[in-house]
């Protein structure tokens, strides 16, 4: 079975339960249908700027960050997945607004609440059905999904990565059982406490790369996306690492039965637990995958940039 393209170019696809949002880049925002994939509202733009960070929260609820680099602004909101995503102010309007200092206020369009961020945010996660996130420099907050605070902490940080330009910014937020993990540029790592936000643990990995991203797979299994064209496979539980090449910065990964399926720079790659210390298969395909999506019994399916979806291209897993 073929999927449709996404109506513009996607930035992010995020799939939860009954729904699935396209985030396209720029800025703009859709539902697709769960099983079809087909675009089910036109596209909207509730704020000028990209959404920089996205995660469904409960059963309909879509957070997210927005920021307008030119402009200096960032907003933090909830939208309520079931009502129609709305357009907002356009740039323009937005422009005249910061002219006039009155950029305060206009919000998310459509938000049930939507908040002024004084520092660039930088990652995002769920967590037991609250909202976890961070900005630059600023620290560490969980609210509910009504926005009240339940913590917040100061910056993390590493004395080993003190002199590194940058490198304790955080990169990614990500919630497993009652911790929540945190990792930095620099290969900085945080266990926290997801009750209250206190370090259970913490260490750096000396992987003499920037992490650009990290996915979790279950059982003490982390994937890195780091730069100079490498990745990293962590196993937490074992405390054992191993780096492979790859032609370019991987966009999106999952892992089913101890293998990683992973898709990015006109690469699919299988990595399996048996391959830990050697490379991994590798496929080559057209186009820059950018998300990859187990569709069971039709096999993996990849979205590439330009909003095409085509299998995963390694013999013996495409559908």
């Amino acid at each position: 079975m073929s999927l449709p393209d996404t109506p513009t170019p996607p930035r992010d696809l995020l799939i939860d339960r009954e729904y699935v949002i396209l985030i396209d880049t720029e800025g703009g925002m859709c539902r697709l249908h769960p099983q079809r994939f087909n675009a089910i509202d036109p596209i909207r733009h509730p704020f000028p700027g990209s959404v920089t960070n996205s995660v469904i929260v409960g059963e309909h609820f879509f957070v997210g960050t927005w920021v307008e680099r030119d402009l200096s602004l960032a907003r933090l909101a909830l939208l309520d997945l079931r009502e129609p995503i709305e357009s907002g102010i356009e740039m323009s309007d937005l422009r005249v607004a910061v002219d006039a200092g009155k950029s305060n206020h206009h919000h998310v369009a459509g938000a049930v609440w939507s908040h002024i961020l004084d520092a660039e945010p930088l990652a995002i996660c769920e967590h037991d059905g609250d909202i976890v996130f961070c900005t630059h420099h600023r620290g560490i907050y969980r609210i509910g999904i009504n926005s009240h605070e339940v913590w917040r902490r100061k910056p993390l940080g590493w004395d080993w990565l003190s002199d590194l330009p940058d490198g304790d910014v955080l990169v990614k937020l990500i919630s497993v059982d009652d911790s929540i993990w945190a990792f930095s540029l620099g290969g900085g790592w945080v266990e926290l406490e997801g009750s209250t936000g206190h370090v259970t643990r913490k260490g750096i990995h000396q992987f003499k790369s920037s992490t650009h991203d990290v996915w979790y797979g279950g059982d003490g299994n982390w994937l890195f996306s780091l730069s100079e064209n490498r990745m990293a496979w962590w196993n937490s539980e074992a405390e054992s690492i191993s780096v492979a090449n790859v032609s370019g910065p991987i966009q999106d990964a999952c892992m089913v039965e101890e293998t990683w399926f992973i898709t990015g720079w006109r690469q699919d790659m299988r990595w399996s637990a048996s391959q830990f210390h050697s490379e991994p298969d590798i496929g080559v395909r057209a186009e820059i995958g950018n998300k990859i999506v187990n569709r069971n019994e039709s096999g993996f399916w990849v979205l590439d940039n330009r909003g095409q979806w085509s299998d995963f291209v390694i013999q013996g897993i495409s559908s």
